[in-house]
């Protein structure tokens, strides 16, 4: 039986787990609204010591303030990343490996969604550069500081829309925007991630423990790119106007519920590489091709050959 459920809320279950978190470091990208907003400030409400990590130095300072409205004492850093950018990526690695003591956690929550054809400014395509390439070079240059921790854990925020599409090994550019869907490369960046937990897992078994999750729907500012079209192509999901139809959408503090489990659950410990919704494990919720060790292979291969480096 499932211990959780889509209306458990981030609070209850760092209740569950408030010793686990207590004292540990968590690195948090994009914690500065919504989701990352609401989990760096239940991190810091149960004693955590959170590096906020985004690309704005005021928007992270702003965030701060609000934490610490409601945690006082809160241990606060910031962390200017820019995870489009594999230099500013390299220099926030480098700034995270002069920390003194471990980083416990990685929680990977910074993405974009459904974005019009945009090239990086090293020649991505914006949603696999950002949602995963940018998060592939931090955590793997930042293996020492994690493996410095007793208990190290990596999450990724994954989504459902992996299913969209996998991973276009052979044209994951779209013919350089030619044949471009925004869904689709959507769909790809959230698949690579996948793939990225599964062979990650792999490469530090019983060293890192790694989670994928959806963390759940809701309306945030992820869907400021969201079209009139969108809406017709979602109609499922979405009224003309833009508004949500049918009790898919979550709260906020219930799209928080399954980075507290991946993160700080000591019972899944051992299911590392396992994709995560609602809180429980959830294998029959994700695409086979998306958890496929080969792919995985592939997917770290191509990507270390876009970064230019070997991890």
């Amino acid at each position: 039986m499932p211990r959780f459920d889509k209306h458990t809320t981030g609070e209850e279950v760092a209740k569950i787990f408030a010793d686990q978190i207590k004292g540990k470091t968590v690195i948090l990208t994009g914690p500065n609204q919504g989701i990352g907003l609401e989990t760096a400030r239940l991190l810091a409400v149960y004693g955590a010591k959170v590096v906020l990590a985004g690309r704005n130095l005021s928007k992270l300072k702003e965030a701060a303030k609000i934490i610490k409205k409601d945690a006082p004492d809160a241990v606060l850093k910031e962390l200017v990343i820019d995870l489009s950018s594999l230099k500013s990526v390299r220099q926030a690695a480098e700034e995270v490996l002069k920390y003194s003591g471990p980083i416990d956690v990685v929680i990977t929550n910074a993405g974009v969604m459904g974005t019009p054809y945009e090239k990086t400014v090293d020649g991505f395509e914006l949603q696999l550069a950002a949602n995963h390439l940018g998060h592939f070079v931090f955590i793997n240059l930042i293996v020492p500081k994690l493996l410095e921790s007793p208990a190290p854990r990596v999450v990724l925020a994954s989504s459902s829309a992996h299913h969209f599409g996998p991973v276009r090994f052979d044209d994951y550019s779209f013919q350089d925007g030619k044949t471009y869907d925004k869904w689709f490369a959507y769909g790809q960046s959230k698949t690579a991630i996948n793939l990225f937990g599964v062979e990650f897992a792999e490469r530090y078994k019983n060293k890192i423990v790694v989670f994928s999750l959806h963390p759940g729907g809701t309306t945030t500012n992820l869907h400021s790119h969201m079209t009139q079209e969108d809406y017709t192509r979602f109609s499922g999901f979405y009224h003309p106007d833009g508004t949500p139809k049918g009790d898919w959408p979550q709260t906020v503090q219930e799209c928080t519920t399954s980075y507290f489990v991946a993160a700080f659950d000591p019972s899944i410990a051992n299911e590392s590489g396992a994709y995560l919704v609602d809180g429980n494990l959830a294998p029959e919720q994700v695409a086979p091709y998306s958890v496929d060790k080969e792919n995985a292979k592939k997917l770290w291969a191509l990507s270390e050959e876009l970064v230019g480096a070997k991890f």
